[in-house]
Formats: structure tokens, sequence, C-alpha cells
């Protein structure tokens, strides 16, 4: 078992860690990323986890309190971690929408989810990155560029 936190704890015979130590290691972005991602992920049942009366730091957190929490580490939340963990990681423009065959093949990834995000990202992409499209006219020399109608009749 593989995990970026310093310490598994044991309670009620689950394995559980605190969510501070979760985050520890992120700088303060990726780390309010990864925040969204877990109330999203928690939102959608995939870990449990309860607060504790301990804060997380505020250059974490952004300038509301919140409660550290602690959460059972279970395959399912340790595969979220692992793909959340490099998505916050990754700056490259197509990070949210790209996965390991590893992740696809054990069923953690959706093909058609992906395929539908990439494609969304992509239309996105290239409807902000390009210009307003040309009709396919020349356009009209400009100023001193126009020829006059005695260079013609040489």
């Amino acid at each position: 078992m593989e995990t970026d936190s310093p310490r598994n704890l044991e309670l009620e015979g689950k394995s559980v860690r605190r969510l501070s130590e979760v985050i520890l290691s992120l700088r303060d972005e990726a780390a309010r990323r990864f925040l969204a991602a877990y109330d999203e992920a928690y939102a959608k049942a995939v870990f449990e986890a309860v607060y504790l009366r301990e804060t997380l730091p505020v250059k974490i957190s952004g300038s509301t309190m919140r409660r550290d929490e602690l959460i059972e580490v279970t395959p399912a939340f340790e595969r979220w971690e692992r793909r959340t963990r490099a998505c916050v990681l990754d700056t490259s423009p197509h990070a949210d929408v790209s996965t390991s065959l590893d992740e696809l093949q054990k069923g953690d990834a959706s093909f058609a989810e992906l395929a539908k995000a990439r494609r969304d990202a992509t239309l996105a992409q290239g409807k902000a990155g390009r210009g307003p499209r040309r009709s396919g006219k020349k356009s009209k020399p400009r100023g001193g560029a126009a020829k006059r109608p005695e260079a013609k009749a040489a």
C-alpha cells in the first residue's frame, strides 16, 4: 500500500488518516483545488470522513475556518487520492481529462466520460484561442499601398 501521507491510524478496526496530513505536502493553490475535489468526492460518497475539533491551517483552507477531518482509508479513497493528487499537481492544459491505461482497465475511470470531457475541453480551447473567422476575401490594401489608376495603364 503506497501512500503520500506519513501515517495511518487505526480506529475501531479501520485505517484512518487526517485530512491535514493528506494535504500537508501540497502547495497552497494545489491544496485548495484538492479540497474542492475532496468536497465533491465526499458528496458523491467515494469515501467516509468525520469532522475533528481541530482546524486546518488558514493558508490552506483560505479565509474561512475549516475543520480538519478523519478519513477512512479504503481502496476507493486511495485510488481517488492518487488520481486527484496527480491532477492538482499537473499543470498541463489537459490535466483534467487525462488518465492512465491502468485506471481505465480497473474501471476507476470511464472512457466515455473522459472522451466527452476531452471533446468539450478541446472545443472550449479552440473557441478561446481562435480569432474571428475570415470570410476568405482578401483584405483591401491600406494607405499608400493602393495602386494608382495610371499605374494600370503602363
